[in-house]
């Protein structure tokens, strides 16, 4: 058996141990504390007794016969909600908020406010959006100064409703749809007694569609449209090569790394092989123009076949707005034939325009301005076109065609104002001395990878010496 002494010296290494723990506990129960924030609801503090919190994910439970499981589906998460056991005590020190009653009365004002209000929750933190369910005020005498409360809140969403948005481009074609049906209803009504006139009108139809024809031959073997070609080869070339619509929101799509300039200038010929087939196949439905369906569709696969031969939608407007101001040489021969003959060029010259119209509805719903001063180019340009045509309609008592364009003038107007409205204007810059557009690119924009684009609208002599005035997107 250990002396006394022993037993004294284990009895003072329990007791060092057990001051070492009781010190422990007290730094980690002082810390605790000290991270807890003071709880409030509305900005009216309170002490805390307890907080109960739910969370987790809203769910439905479906039950299957004859299945021992269950499937469980995730309706997505469910709201927070708290349940706060607390107090109000009169004078309190360390909320420093006053007479109890007021505390009271202010934080039945707070849970009585409409909306959400911020809680700090003692843990949690700054909690906002958090609505009052209910709360309760309970005053005992045997707690004297001291206001028990309850509240039950839970935490709110933003007030969401479902928005239908209306889509311009769908507008522009099924009103440009409504202009080609209008347009082949009054040729029908127009050339019906003038077909009965013999082989001299229906030489004239097919004057008139070759006419047309011609022009859109002429437009798919401009230079600028096979330089276009190849706009979309992969890499950069400068500003001097590739085709429209290809400034800061450009449509133009790069192809595949793969593809080569030989594969784009092949699908070109296509396209364009594509055109001939179409204008051979218009020549032919002219030649029998009592077919009207057959002729208008002809026109209809012509003026798409030539907006589709370009690869920029800035080059598909161009061509097809030439169409689109189709006007014939009028018939020089007198007599009761020559009238019928000029009736038959009237009304097919008067349809194959109002195709290339609608064509041209369609191809702008696919052209992105690069400005708003673009936005407002293109825009003026094609009301124009279609203004023209209506005049035109009005006269010739075509009601149904005008009132079918003034109606695509308004989808038109639309579908570019919407695309346009976002995109930025065109202001003047001017510098001291001629600057690198790399340089002016990070000094106008912050963002030195739009340079190509810069150098698109300043059109330098050289990119390193840029103009010390010239104009540019203002953002």
């Amino acid at each position: 058996m250990g002396s006394i002494t022993d037993v004294v010296n284990v009895a003072g290494s329990i007791g060092g141990l057990a001051s070492a723990v009781g010190d422990a506990a007290s730094l980690i129960t002082g810390d605790w504390f000290r991270n807890l924030k003071q709880a409030s609801y509305g900005g009216v503090a309170f002490g805390v007794e307890s907080v109960r919190t739910a969370a987790g994910r809203k769910t439905s439970v479906h039950t299957y016969p004859f299945r021992d499981d269950v499937w469980v589906e995730d309706l997505g998460k469910r709201p927070r909600q708290f349940e706060v056991l607390g107090f109000l005590v009169e004078g309190d020190l360390v909320t420093g908020g006053g007479a109890v009653i007021s505390q009271r009365d202010r934080l039945f004002q707070a849970c009585e406010t409409a909306g959400g209000q911020t809680l700090v929750h003692p843990t949690l933190g700054t909690v906002q959006s958090v609505c009052c369910l209910g709360v309760e005020s309970i005053e005992r005498r045997d707690l004297g100064r001291v206001f028990e409360i309850r509240l039950t809140l839970i935490v709110s969403g933003n007030r969401l409703f479902p928005t239908t948005t209306a889509s311009t481009a769908a507008g522009s074609a099924a009103a440009a749809s409504k202009t080609g049906l209008q347009a082949l209803a009054d040729f029908v009504k127009t050339s019906a007694a003038s077909i009965a006139a013999g082989a001299a009108v229906v030489q004239q139809a097919v004057s008139t569609a070759v006419g047309w024809y011609e022009i859109g031959v002429t437009a798919i073997n401009d230079v600028k449209r096979i330089i276009g070609a190849v706009s979309t080869l992969s890499g950069n070339f400068g500003r001097l090569f590739g085709g429209g619509n290809s400034g800061v929101s450009g449509s133009n799509t790069q192809a595949q790394s793969t593809t080569t300039a030989a594969d784009l200038l092949s699908a070109s010929s296509a396209a364009r092989a594509a055109v001939l087939t179409a204008g051979a196949s218009l020549q032919a439905a002219a030649a029998n123009p009592s077919d009207s369906a057959t002729l208008g569709a002809a026109a209809q696969a012509f003026v798409a076949a030539v907006a589709a031969s370009a690869t920029a939608p800035a080059d598909a407007v161009r061509l097809v707005s030439s169409l689109a101001q189709y006007s014939p040489a009028p018939v020089t021969q007198t007599g009761p034939i020559g009238a019928s003959m000029l009736a038959m060029q009237t009304a097919l010259a008067a349809l194959l325009r109002r195709c290339a119209l609608a064509q041209l509805a369609t191809t702008l719903t696919t052209y992105q301005p690069s400005s708003q001063q673009d936005a407002d180019s293109v825009l003026g340009s094609a009301v124009a076109l279609i203004d023209a045509e209506s005049d035109i309609a009005g006269d010739a008592g075509d009601d149904n065609t005008f009132q079918a364009l003034r109606q695509l003038r308004q989808s038109v107007v639309a579908d570019l104002t919407s695309r346009g409205a976002n995109v930025a204007s065109v202001s003047a810059f001017s510098f001291n001395a001629p600057l690198p557009s790399l340089m002016l690119a990070n000094r106008i924009y912050r963002d030195p990878t739009r340079e190509q684009q810069l150098v698109q609208q300043i059109n330098p002599r050289h990119p390193a010496f840029c103009p010390t005035s010239f104009q540019a997107l203002s953002s």
